[in-house]
């Protein structure tokens, strides 16, 4: 019987897990010059971050997305060094949120704010629709990043666009 009761919750576990599965995703673009950068991530639960309760100041990296710069690009005024970057997100107060990245590889946590951090120039809106997983993706950008290419992150109601050039 214990036999029965433990294969059972084996076949359970199993099931919930492929119902849900997450995806490795990997995203590549070029910028001018041409500036090879690409993304690599799995397709995170929603669940992952829940915006209210999410701290203020503290860089949170849901499944530690990596982004990969073959030489160096800008964000906005910010210069970021060609290389391997953590993606993450800043909350700096209700309804206000910055992309932004960690050099290296960063396992997924919550980590303070510091000078190491590099953040981009971020729009930020929670009313584009909700997303079940999280999608990262380089798009073109609308409104002030008209014309320019942009890394969107887009988790559940957040959605944020960071121009990189």
């Amino acid at each position: 019987m214990k036999k029965l009761l433990v294969l059972g919750l084996f076949l359970t576990g199993t099931a919930a897990q492929t119902a849900h599965p997450h995806l490795n995703k990997t995203i590549t673009t070029t910028l001018h010059g041409p500036v090879e950068v690409s993304v690599s991530y799995q397709t995170a639960s929603a669940r992952e971050i829940d915006p209210e309760a999410s701290p203020v100041g503290r860089f949170i990296n849901p499944w530690a997305p990596i982004l990969s710069l073959s030489e160096d690009v800008k964000s906005g005024a910010t210069h970021i060094p060609s290389g391997r970057y953590t993606i993450g997100l800043i909350k700096n107060g209700p309804g206000d949120w910055t992309l932004a990245l960690h050099p290296g590889r960063l396992r997924q946590r919550e980590v303070a704010v510091t000078p190491r951090l590099i953040p981009l120039d971020t729009l930020f809106s929670d009313s584009n629709g909700s997303s079940d997983h999280l999608v990262i993706d380089f798009s073109p950008g609308t409104g002030r990043f008209e014309g320019k290419v942009v890394l969107t992150f887009h988790l559940g109601t957040l959605f944020l666009a960071a121009e990189l050039r």
